[in-house]
């Protein structure tokens, strides 16, 4: 198992300097966009949306469906932990324990792997790097930077990645 070393954490500016749209933009000489061509097929990735630019409903709805504690815990949700783990031993129907933050950095070593991303679920080795991850980059980074990045990385549904592609594609609105 191959996991990216815990300190190759990027900062949230790399993360966010090296996020590239698919599509190509023509401009003209003022900066206004003439024309756009789309130049990856794979994924489906609209200009980055800062987390101020997304409504306050959407932030509420994706909080309260993948990580009620966010703003409380520091990157692993022990509780969620505990209750997964047991309910592993005994074979019952399980909910995953991975907070935004561990699945923000799932996705920063796939990022990292030039755009592969992963299908379903990750080994116990892979999870706890990615436990270890999440706790490192609770300490580097502000929440917002955690949930705006999340936010941009995130398949929402087939090849949309990232809350604008996701809105546009779904609802025909930006996701403010």
């Amino acid at each position: 198992v191959s996991c990216a070393p815990v300190w190759a954490v990027p900062s949230f500016q790399e993360v966010r300097s090296a996020y590239t749209e698919s599509d190509a933009w023509l401009l003209a000489r003022d900066g206004r966009p003439l024309q756009s061509r789309r130049i990856d097929m794979s994924q489906r990735r609209l200009p980055w949306t800062r987390i101020e630019e997304v409504s306050p409903a959407l932030l509420r709805a994706l909080l309260a469906s993948e990580d009620r504690t966010f703003y409380e815990h520091s990157g692993v949700d022990w509780g969620a932990v505990a209750v997964s783990a047991w309910r592993n031993l005994w074979n019952t129907r399980t909910r995953g324990a991975s907070t935004l933050t561990m699945q923000l950095q799932g996705l920063l070593d796939d990022f990292s792997r030039e755009h592969d991303r992963r299908r379903g679920r990750r080994s116990v080795p892979e999870k706890v790097s990615q436990a270890v991850g999440a706790l490192w980059l609770e300490q580097r980074w502000k929440k917002d930077e955690i949930l705006e990045a999340y936010l941009n990385l995130a398949g929402f549904r087939g090849e949309m990645v990232g809350v604008a592609a996701m809105s546009r594609g779904l609802f025909g609105k930006w996701p403010d």
